[in-house]
């Protein structure tokens, strides 16, 4: 019995890691999302801006590829990074209750 509740449990914390992760990646490429409002004006900028801002996306992948590679150095960070996302599950599930959407 011990072991379904554990196995239950792991499963939430998964659904509602997902639903997150959803959450996420629905606001930031969805219509009007956090991408289109950042780089619709800054297509209008110089060449420059977007230069740069590609630059610097391309040092926080590397930076997070670092990071996030499992090892006891950065285990607090993983389940930080872990439950932060199931935080946002349980917020993106309240707001799909709640408003019938994300």
């Amino acid at each position: 019995m011990n072991r379904l509740l554990r196995d239950i449990s792991y499963f939430l914390i998964l659904v509602l890691m997902v639903i997150g992760i959803t959450g996420v990646i629905y606001h930031a490429i969805g219509e009007n999302g956090w991408v289109e409002r950042f780089f619709g004006g800054l297509v209008h900028r110089s060449t420059s801006a977007i230069v740069l801002i590609v630059l610097g996306v391309l040092l926080i992948i590397w930076l997070a590829r670092r990071w996030l590679i499992a090892s006891q150095s950065n285990a607090l960070f993983n389940d930080f990074l872990m439950y932060a996302m199931v935080a946002l599950g349980v917020f993106f599930l309240g707001r799909l209750v709640m408003h019938g959407a994300l």
